[in-house]
């Protein structure tokens, strides 16, 4: 049994447990004979089921060992997906909580991918730092308020060339994308999770992709009727004007 196989078996046999584990309290699963440190039980089984059962962050490149930035890599299962199907792949993943990030490193480390360099801090506009609120789950993000955490300047990682980014950062997708403008240039695949959550203009990110010759499909769409509105679409299949979605882009 492989690591997909043993993570897709081991998703089934969460399913049952999803809606009555108590969330954000940290554990430990066993994936075949692998170790995995979790944070949240509930971001573990989505990501899970996503990246190992629905194979969301497949990709095919023209090398066997792409160049990878992981932004936004929680507890590292797309980084422990990407080195299955490209054991020489280059990745530098990024984590801004700390005790999640710590997770990653242990988790990558337990799974033979200790060369996968993880970094501690937010991908972002600048180098400066953020103010991150830590939650305890996959719904991290740069606020207001809360702690101070180290950042870095996605735009910088750009400058040589890579085969895919993916970049899940909670709706700071939308400035770190529009100040990599000129330099998307450089990247041949990207995984983009789009939180549509009145923090961004999603024409204008799609429009910024055509710009740099990218070609697009835009998958995985879900309503957040959890998250605070105040305008209810008039159409009975929209609980929420907020909602998230991947685009996966090409060139």
């Amino acid at each position: 049994m492989n690591v997909t196989q043993a993570f897709a078996a081991t998703v089934a046999a969460m399913a049952p447990e999803v809606q009555r584990w108590p969330r954000r309290q940290p554990g430990q699963l066993m994936i075949g004979s692998k170790r995995l440190k979790y944070a949240d039980f509930h971001s573990t089984y989505w990501q899970a089921r996503q990246i190992f059962g629905e194979r969301l962050y497949d990709f095919a490149c023209d090398t066997t060992a792409p160049r990878i930035l992981d932004c936004g890599a929680h507890i590292g299962l797309a980084s422990i997906a990407f080195k299955e199907r490209y054991p020489e792949a280059r990745i530098e993943a990024f984590e801004a909580d700390g005790a999640i990030a710590a997770m990653c490193t242990e988790n990558l480390n337990d799974f033979g991918h200790a060369d996968v360099t993880v970094t501690t801090a937010a991908v972002w506009t600048n180098s400066n730092g953020v103010t991150f609120s830590a939650s305890a789950d996959d719904a991290g993000h740069v606020a207001n308020t809360g702690i101070s955490v180290p950042s870095v300047r996605l735009r910088d990682r750009l400058a040589e060339p890579v085969q895919l980014l993916k970049l899940d950062v909670e709706g700071a997708e939308f400035g770190i994308l529009a100040d990599c403008a000129g330099v998307l240039r450089n990247v041949q695949r990207m995984i983009i999770e789009v939180h549509a959550f009145d923090n961004g203009r999603v024409g204008d990110m799609l429009s910024l992709l055509e710009v740099h010759g990218f070609r697009f499909v835009l998958g995985d769409l879900h309503q957040a009727p959890w998250m605070e509105t105040k305008t209810r679409p008039p159409f009975a299949a929209c609980a929420t004007d907020k909602y998230y979605f991947t685009v996966f882009a090409w060139r």
